[in-house]
């Protein structure tokens, strides 16, 4: 089945202005950390999948399945899913299928866009999920949240282009998540 809501990965997608932004303040999120012996990045492999392996200084695993149904196989120190849930029919199914594939003391940094007014979401989205309801997925997922931030994405001047970029400065943000497994 082809997903409207699914974004191909491409050179064009990485170089864009606002992915470099993201991929930055994710790297300042995840610091300094623990290496790790494995390591998966849910969704397709990008430029971002290299620098997640030098920060964890293991060797990071892609999907290729369907994360709205498929199973993730094997077992992970750590596991990223960085702007995908909002893509999915069932963000449910792929947190339980993540909680599953990491090891006992494992964790999953996540990042999806703070729920906005409906008319702001991009037309790839399927679901926008604000913060609250957001802990709810988590808690019932069985996870528990370490740490958590929220920051914006777009250059500043951006924000002063139209209409349209003003509110989304005033709504627009990433949430981003360090999680693990309740026990």
């Amino acid at each position: 089945m082809i997903n409207s809501y699914r974004k191909k990965i491409n050179s064009e997608y990485s170089h864009l202005d606002t992915n470099t932004i993201r991929w930055s303040k994710t790297l300042d999120f995840i610091g300094k950390c623990d290496k790790a012996k494995s390591g998966l990045d849910i969704g397709d492999r990008s430029s971002f999948t290299v620098e997640l392996e030098k920060v964890f200084g293991c060797e990071f695993g892609n999907t290729n399945i369907d994360l709205d149904t498929d199973e993730i196989k094997g077992k992970y120190d750590v596991i990223t899913a960085f702007e995908i849930i909002e893509h999915l029919y069932n963000p449910l199914w792929c947190l339980e299928q993540i909680r599953q594939g990491l090891l006992e003391n494992g964790r999953l940094y996540l990042s999806t866009p703070v729920g906005k007014p409906y008319f702001l979401w991009s037309p790839s989205h399927f679901h926008e999920i604000h913060q609250k309801r957001l802990n709810f997925l988590f808690k019932r997922a069985q996870f528990h949240i370490i740490r958590q931030d929220t920051f914006k994405i777009h250059p500043t001047y951006f924000y002063f282009t139209g209409f349209r970029p003003f509110l989304r400065g005033i709504f627009e943000r990433v949430q981003i998540y360090e999680l693990g497994i309740n026990k």
